[in-house]
């Protein structure tokens, strides 16, 4: 594990559950529409006392992640260094679509990462 907690792994998935418990109302935060633009997820997101996300998007233009920034060793939310997390996103006015066709059917999975980074991912 690469991480601030590598020598105390229950401390490590301990802060991430706390931090999972923060994103609890993310999924009507995001206010996603069925085609949006990446700028229109950023201000929601703000709006709703987000910090600026990573925002990921496959080779569709189809949302991938939602990744989250934290200092490390500490409930801190930050604005993540670099919003763009792929090509196909990276401009707040290109449009963004749901996996899953027209509607966008998906669920919501959380992941943490080693790096100190919350990952939403949509699937």
């Amino acid at each position: 594990m690469c991480s601030d907690y590598a020598d105390k792994p229950s401390d490590y998935f301990s802060l991430a559950l706390t931090l999972l418990q923060n994103l609890k109302n993310l999924e009507g935060d995001l206010g996603f529409k069925p085609r949006s633009k990446v700028g229109d997820i950023l201000k929601n997101l703000r709006d709703n006392k987000y910090k600026k996300p990573q925002i990921v998007c496959n080779s569709e233009s189809q949302l991938l992640e939602i990744r989250f920034c934290y200092r490390n060793n500490i409930n801190e939310a930050m604005d993540c260094p670099n919003w763009v997390g792929s090509r196909t996103c990276n401009k707040e006015t290109a449009d963004i679509f749901l996996p899953g066709g027209a509607g966008g059917t998906y669920a919501v999975k959380y992941n943490f990462n080693h790096d100190g980074a919350n990952y939403i991912k949509l699937v």
